[in-house]
Order: structure tokens, then sequence, then C-alpha cells
């Protein structure tokens, strides 16, 4: 489909992320936006390491679709850049709500909540886990809908258990103040380490901050 490049929302590990606007429906989109590799140099290797995250994230939200899941919309690319086309969300993210209004009230996180485990559920039951759950990859619309979003660094898992570590021990990847100590210490985990980053997320809703603020992230690796 045709469509039109707006304003840049917001930016990532992965490059930058747009409005967009299809020309033929009016619909507006966010644009994922990541520049391909076109050879061997370190730069070059850290591009082709954004491009597999995005490529791993478009399998895992094609077979998406669930009303707290950010609902994935098509792809396109060119020589140049590889463009996901992910439903607008226009109210941003949670992390960006406390920014702007602090703390939240304990009715609204139990609100926020019960979103967020309908989508682990669902994600959960596709044997799916996110591994980056966190204030800035929980959306929310205009009307106080949650949208679990950024599913970079998900992996689709067999039997609910990563690798262990005889096999190939799983990478330290995620946000690691709102990481799972058997994530953290790269063990073998489950599902359950969702459910960890969603405590963290309730905490950083209450208080506006992530658990362990008095803590550098080198800090964090070795008390979680």
């Amino acid at each position: 489909f045709k469509w039109i490049k707006g304003a840049l929302i917001g930016m990532g590990s992965f490059g930058c992320v747009y409005l967009g606007l299809n020309s033929i429906t009016g619909e507006l989109m966010a644009i994922k936006q990541v520049e391909l590799p076109t050879g061997q140099s370190a730069n070059e290797q850290r591009k082709k390491s954004m491009l597999d995250a995005l490529q791993r994230e478009i399998s895992l939200l094609q077979e998406l679709h669930h009303e707290n899941i950010v609902q994935y919309l098509g792809s396109q690319h060119d020589e140049e850049t590889l463009n996901i086309f992910l439903e607008y969300v226009p109210g941003g993210s949670v992390a960006t709500m406390l920014n702007n209004y602090g703390p939240l009230e304990e009715t609204l996180v139990r609100s926020f909540n019960r979103q967020i485990l309908q989508g682990l559920n669902y994600l959960h039951e596709k044997d799916i886990i996110h591994r980056d759950i966190k204030g800035a990859n929980v959306l929310v619309d205009n009307k106080g809908g949650i949208k679990i979003s950024d599913f970079g660094i998900s992996k689709k898992v067999e039997d609910q258990i990563m690798a262990t570590a005889s096999v190939s021990r799983p990478s330290l990847q995620g946000s690691v103040f709102w990481m799972a100590p058997e994530v953290v210490k790269q063990t073998s985990y489950t599902s359950k380490a969702d459910i960890w980053s969603l405590g963290c997320l309730i905490v950083e809703m209450f208080t506006g901050t992530h658990p362990y603020p008095q803590f550098t992230q080198m800090q964090a690796i070795f008390k979680v």
C-alpha cells in the first residue's frame, strides 16, 4: 500500500519510529524503520543485529491478534530500509505517562495490570515469552486501553522452557531493572519471567520509577 512518513515519535535501539499515513485508507500507523546493512564494518554488523531483531518481531507479530497486543499491519523494504507498520497507539507509553503525570492511582494501576495480564496470558498460551515488559514497552490508547509492544527480543519457546545452559545460554537481553533473577543469571527460565517483570512494572506505576533507583544497571545485575 502507499504511505506517507510523518513526524518522528520515538527512538529505539533498532532505529526510529515515525507516524505514518496510509494514503489509501487514511489510517494512521506507527512505522518502525531501520537501515539495512550494506557492508561488513562494526556499524554494519550492528545494523544486521537490529535487522535480525526486527525480522523476529515480524515473524511473531504476524500470528498475534489480541486487543492488548499492538497489531501488526505489514512491512516493506527497499535497498536501504526496512519498515514495519504497526497500530498507532495515540496515548504513548506508560513510562511517558509517568513522566508527564507522576505515579498512578491504585484504581488505574489495577486496570492496567489486568489488561497486561490478559495480553501476557495470550502470549504465554502461544509459548511466547516477551522478556522486556516495562513501562516503555506498554502503550496506552486514548481511552485507557493497554497494548503490549516491542517484541524485538521476545522468544517463542518449546515446552515453555528456555534452552538449558548445556545447549545454549539464553542471552542477557532486556532491561535489567525489570528482569527476573533467572534471566539476569542466564539460567533456564519460563514465562514466569514476564510475571516478575510485571511486578517491577507495578512498582514503577506506583512510584514513578523502577524498583532499584539507587543502583546503576551494573549494580542491579548483582543485586537482583
